[in-house]
């Protein structure tokens, strides 16, 4: 199991988080990622070899579609009311393309995984944002209490 984990980390291409993280820290928040999954979903290596890229190619297109919706940010204050508008247009676009994208994917991975192992799919990825936030909200809680000492 570690091997097959091991091997699915280096295959699977990172998830950008954040611009402030670094590629270390973003390689080892994936490989966690895709451990997490790999042991909620539990695969089997020939479903392993057939789920990552697909989901590589989902996660890529989902991280386009977020780049896309956070270059479409911009500070109201500065806009007219036909700018505001089209601004929050160009987001109801994204954000259809956004649920499009989930609805083609999951018909995806239902060929190639059990229904419920991809009902698990969505559940760990939600379980893994939480977990990762709490420690993200836990670090900074304690080097607030240590910078205060």
């Amino acid at each position: 199991m570690n091997t097959k984990t091991i091997l699915i980390a280096m295959l699977c291409p990172l998830f950008l988080f954040s611009q402030n993280i670094s590629d270390k820290k973003r390689e080892k928040i994936e490989a966690q990622k895709v451990a997490f999954i790999t042991t909620q979903l539990e695969l089997t290596t020939k479903e392993a070899q057939v789920f990552w890229p697909l989901y590589n190619e989902f996660s890529d297109v989902m991280k386009s579609l977020h780049d896309e919706k956070k270059q479409n940010r911009k500070d109201i204050k500065q806009m007219s009311d036909a700018e505001i508008a089209e601004m929050l247009n160009n987001n109801f676009i994204i954000e259809q393309k956004e649920l499009d994208t989930k609805k083609e994917y999951n018909l995806k991975f239902q060929k190639i995984l059990p229904t419920k192992k991809v009902a698990t799919l969505y559940h760990a990825e939600m379980q893994f944002k939480r977990e990762l936030l709490k420690k993200i909200r836990k670090g900074s809680r304690k080097g607030n209490h240590q910078k205060k000492h």
